[in-house]
């Protein structure tokens, strides 16, 4: 008999088995609790093989030869910049197609007073082509133009 009137294994729980293990658990919740469901696993389905792109290598560069100005236009100073005394660089990327000549150009960073005048100067800008392993070849290119008040 366990202290407190109760029957059991003393240290154990009141209303315990009195054959059972101090500290144990209830018969009854173990003889009442649900047995665990065993499902069958459904078969694994296999994904077909994957295959992997082919491989496309990049030509070899074995000549290159770098685009240069043929004809380089500078920027008119617009007189309201003069006037609020404005400097500074204009910074554009352009696209200088196989043909020497830019054919995009678009604004990164600027005095809103210089850009116009900046794109209308690099517009009229010829390049000799940048030449890839013999043939001319479009690239993109960051172009500054520079405004200086004397």
């Amino acid at each position: 008999m366990v202290a407190g009137g109760g029957t059991g294994v003393a240290g154990g729980m009141i209303g315990g088995d009195p054959n059972g293990i101090a500290g144990g658990v209830l018969n009854t919740v173990v003889a009442d609790a649900p047995r665990p469901t065993v499902v069958a696993r459904a078969p694994e389905l296999k994904a077909p093989p994957v295959t992997a792109a082919p491989v496309v290598k990049a030509p070899r560069i074995t000549q290159l030869q770098m685009a240069t100005p043929i004809r380089r236009v500078d920027p008119i100073y617009p007189k309201f910049a003069i006037a609020a005394h404005v400097s500074g660089t204009v910074e554009l990327l352009g696209v200088l197609g196989a043909d020497g000549r830019i054919h995009e150009l678009k604004v990164l960073r600027g005095h809103p007073l210089l850009i116009k005048a900046a794109m209308d100067a690099v517009l009229q800008w010829v390049y000799e082509p940048t030449i890839l392993n013999g043939q001319a070849v479009e690239v993109s290119a960051p172009i500054s133009v520079n405004f200086i008040l004397r």
